[in-house]
């Protein structure tokens, strides 16, 4: 009942909001890039589609041009190139992909195959990072090891979590507190209640988050448990295991939807920097600062 009406008072809750506290500092840095490099790739895919989008289907009429006539067109926009190779598409919308050497300098640039017309680079600038960043996000710019190491990341995440909502209980008759902040307040007590808030009304989409962290790079556990409980050979369709977990990836990245779900991710993405940073102001002002006076 301690817990339940006092938790203040309880060596459970103090010994979790520890956890809770050098967890998040441990991890500080780590959270403000995973949250600001997935808020900026939420429109990776838009913008491939905007650089790299299809021929128009009002413009696939007719024969597609040869492979001789491509060439012919490549060189009369880049004379003096050398064509390396030119990639004639399969599908009935695509580009045609050309790449060039000259003095040791490679380039790829698009062609319509309709009519000729020149569609872009095959591989723009503005595409070129947007991949870097989303290598940043997921693999932390080291591979597969980069990607193990978001697991762990994942998994101190769910620790933050569910540590959170420990600590965001402030009893029976006060808990509603928790939900809310009084702009009116003094500043240090607004931070506090913007940081127990967020935490609280984004706890589910954190939890989410960890998660799939840690099923980006570790996928056979979780597989295995869908293996267990909806045996392949009993299957008969789609299991709803493997349903799940497509669900998840795309609340992950927030595939679903239209443009104003990823105008909403943006903003959900930057809600772990934003609790790191009030989480941060709280340890200034309750412990360092308090430390730093006496030393």
């Amino acid at each position: 009942m301690g817990f339940w009406k006092q938790p203040q008072q309880t060596l459970v809750r103090r010994a979790i909001f520890q956890i809770h506290l050098w967890t998040g500092i441990a991890i500080g840095i780590y959270i403000i890039l995973i949250s600001v490099t997935g808020s900026l790739v939420v429109f990776r895919r838009d913008l491939s589609q905007w650089k790299l989008g299809n021929v128009p289907a009002a413009e696939a009429v007719g024969q597609r041009m040869t492979e001789e006539k491509i060439r012919e067109l490549a060189m009369q926009k880049y004379p003096g190139w050398e064509i390396k190779e030119v990639g004639m598409p399969r599908r009935r919308l695509s580009a045609v992909e050309v790449t060039l050497v000259k003095d040791g300098q490679t380039i790829g640039h698009r062609f319509n195959p309709y009519n000729g017309a020149y569609m872009g680079e095959a591989y723009p600038t503005s595409v070129r990072i947007m991949e870097w960043f989303v290598d940043l996000h997921d693999n932390l710019l080291a591979g597969e090891k980069g990607r193990q190491a978001n697991a762990v990341g994942g998994g101190l995440l769910v620790v933050l979590s569910i540590s959170g909502v420990v600590i965001w209980w402030r009893g029976a008759s006060n808990w509603v507190k928790g939900l809310y902040f009084a702009p009116r307040s003094r500043w240090k007590r607004m931070n506090f209640d913007i940081h127990s808030a967020l935490g609280f009304w984004s706890l589910l989409i954190l939890l989410l988050w960890g998660v799939t962290g840690i099923y980006f790079a570790f996928p056979e556990p979780f597989v295995a448990i869908v293996n267990y409980f909806e045996p392949l050979e009993l299957a008969h369709g789609s299991r709803k295991g493997d349903e799940f977990l497509a669900w998840i990836v795309r609340m992950h990245f927030g595939r679903y939807g239209g443009i104003g779900v990823r105008i909403t991710y943006v903003f959900l993405g930057l809600l772990p920097a934003a609790l790191f940073v009030t989480g941060a102001i709280l340890w200034w002002n309750r412990v360092l600062r308090g430390w730093l006076t006496k030393n």
